[in-house]
């Protein structure tokens, strides 16, 4: 090994020339989240500079299951769901579904339908048809 690398120093990039290091911005809270027992979802808020300017977009994380471990009594986070979580998980993502889907996103007017009615993909006629 050599002299100047030891086990007691850890690597560090050098400093760029023209590096101008931002402050990170602070971490927002979820827009909204949907909880049944030990499992849980949050919607996040996006938003990202497009040449079109800024650009809002949602998205969804699903929380570890908790449990208690049954011998140290401690809490501890799962990745992985049992058969009995399905119909809480179910019911939490049709919420987040609803949310998302039905909520516009901040700086958006719904969309007006002019007396029609839609499906969410085309617009459909006085009769309920797509065309």
């Amino acid at each position: 090994m050599p002299e100047s690398i030891s086990h007691s120093h850890y690597w560090r990039f050098p400093s760029w020339p023209n590096a101008n290091p931002q402050p990170r911005p602070k971490r927002q809270p979820p827009e909204k989240k949907f909880a049944v027992g030990g499992i849980g979802v949050a919607i996040w808020l996006n938003t990202v500079d497009t040449e079109e300017g800024e650009k809002s977009f949602r998205s969804l994380t699903i929380a570890p299951r908790r449990y208690q471990d049954r011998h140290t009594g401690e809490w501890k986070d799962s990745t992985s769901f049992n058969p009995g979580d399905l119909p809480a998980l179910i019911f939490i993502l049709g919420k987040a579904q609803e949310f998302m889907f039905t909520v516009p996103l901040p700086g958006h007017e719904p969309e007006s339908t002019n007396g029609s009615h839609t499906n969410g993909d085309s617009e459909l006629g006085e009769d309920g048809l797509p065309f």
